[in-house]
C-alpha cells in the first residue's frame, strides 16, 4: 500500500470507528495513532527534502560554504 495523506487519514478514521465500536482497546488506538504520527513525519520530511532539492538544484557544497 502506498502511503499518502489520504490513506493515513482513512486509516485514522478507521481506527476511531473501531474504537467507537469497541473493536479495539484504547491502548491499541494509541499505538495506531503513534504509527500514523511517525508516517506523517516521514511524509513531511520527504516533502521538505523535495522542496530543498528543487530550490538548491545545481548548487554545490562549495557555493553553500561561501555564503
Amino acid at each position: 500500500m502506498k502511503a499518502t495523506t489520504t490513506t493515513l487519514l482513512r486509516h485514522a478514521f478507521d481506527v476511531m470507528d473501531s474504537l467507537k465500536n469497541k473493536q479495539i482497546t484504547v491502548e491499541d488506538a494509541k499505538a495506531q495513532g503513534n504509527i500514523i504520527k511517525q508516517a506523517n513525519n516521514v511524509l513531511r520530511y520527504e516533502l521538505d527534502r523535495a522542496i530543498a532539492l528543487q530550490k538548491f538544484e545545481g548548487l554545490t557544497i562549495r557555493d553553500i560554504e561561501d555564503k
